[in-house]
């Protein structure tokens, strides 16, 4: 599915631009000079011209450096570009799960209220309760079919938004495994994660493609001389003896006018800053991956005392509250409101499921751990594109 995505398809032609221009600036600078000339006057002349300037400055090998540093930049930035893509499409498959468990609840909310009302409106036929609590039952059914209708529209929000991360409508989305991943997944050596995420890396060759524009300027200060050689005949028409011609020219440039020392200060310059940035990526890496930790770490703890509870206990207590109001043990206002506690309890729970899901991928994308926990997740039978269990 992600091997489709628009973004990643132009990352891919952006590292074959940059692998053919590493081949274009690997081979060398020059190319030799061909010429024939002739001159017409007191004499008459034909010649033939071959020169050939020589790479003395080390301008090839400071290109060649130049175009490896934006080919791993390139490459780097397609990685990149990928977990970028993983995380966004986690995110929304999180969300679109939650949405259909919150779409779920409103029905099933939406049902027990509907029974809810009719049992109220029987009994209040019967005599057996006042107008106060029919009309709270009523008021209850129609909250409850605003509910569902919101969900239903964020439902809609969702499926959208998980259309826009995979950039395939249609696509039946990968199911969610059964069971989050535990807390103690996460790697502590955050350093030697940080060394070798793409951004990271990134940044790292960004700093080497600037140094090698730095010998790339000062190879431009160095002269590259030029040597031809040419040869011909000459025949003079008064008719005296004419001859062959050959000659050898040697040609320097001099750097008078413009002695490209204030390309090289540029060119430094531009290193310095990138490699500031650099080490602000590494260290922002470590940073950021220390706080995705913590963040998983904190949401999964919560998702698992709330786990603890269990959603049959819930449904128990759903149970015996219906079972309390009908033989008038508590009021009609009294069960509404615990009613709508226990269903908001297990809402919550659904919620708390996708935002820890949701740190999972924030985890994943900080640390670059992207591969390692897809090729087990591919073990099983999670993440199948055919699936479409919400779970």
């Amino acid at each position: 599915m992600l091997q489709a995505h628009p973004d990643l398809k132009a990352a891919d032609a952006r590292v074959v631009a940059a692998q053919a221009q590493a081949d274009n600036l690997s081979r060398p600078v020059y190319n030799p000079d061909f010429g024939v000339g002739s001159e017409h006057g007191q004499s008459q002349s034909l010649e033939a011209r071959l020169s050939q300037t020589f790479d003395l400055s080390g301008k090839r090998e400071a290109r060649r450096a130049s175009g490896q540093a934006e080919l791993a930049i390139a490459v780097a930035e397609r990685t990149e570009q990928r977990q970028r893509i993983a995380t966004d499409v986690l995110k929304a498959l999180a969300d679109f799960y939650g949405q259909i468990a919150a779409s779920s609840l409103a029905e099933q909310r939406l049902e027990l209220l509907e029974r809810f009302a009719d049992v109220a409106d029987r009994q209040y036929q019967a005599g057996d309760i006042g107008v106060l609590d029919r009309d709270l039952a009523a008021l209850a059914r129609a909250e409850a079919i605003a509910v569902t209708g919101r969900a239903e529209l964020n439902l809609l929000k969702a499926q959208q938004a998980l259309d826009a991360a995979t950039r395939h409508p249609g696509y039946p989305p990968p199911s969610l495994p059964d069971q989050l991943p535990e807390s103690g997944l996460l790697n502590a050596d955050y350093n030697t994660l940080a060394a070798a995420l793409p951004g990271v890396r990134a940044a790292l060759a960004k700093t080497e493609a600037a140094r090698a524009e730095i010998d790339i300027a000062r190879s431009e200060t160095r002269s590259d001389p030029t040597v031809g050689v040419r040869g011909g005949f000459q025949e003079n028409r008064g008719g005296g003896s004419g001859g062959s011609l050959v000659g050898l020219e040697l040609t320097i440039p001099l750097f008078l006018r413009n002695n490209f020392k204030a390309q090289v200060a540029a060119a430094d310059a531009r290193a310095s800053a990138a490699g500031i940035e650099s080490d602000a990526s590494y260290r922002l890496a470590v940073a950021r991956m220390k706080a995705a930790a913590t963040q998983y770490s904190r949401t999964h703890t919560a998702w698992m005392r709330w786990n603890g509870l269990s959603s049959a206990r819930i449904d128990a207590s759903v149970d015996l509250l219906d079972k309390v109001w009908r033989v008038r043990e508590i009021s009609t206002a009294e069960y509404l409101v615990q009613f709508r506690q226990l269903l908001d309890g297990r809402a919550a729970g659904a919620e708390l499921r996708a935002q820890t899901w949701a740190s999972w991928a924030e985890w994943l994308d900080a640390s670059g751990l992207w591969q390692a926990w897809l090729d087990a997740a591919a073990t099983s039978d999670s993440l199948n594109p055919t699936a479409s269990s919400g779970k």
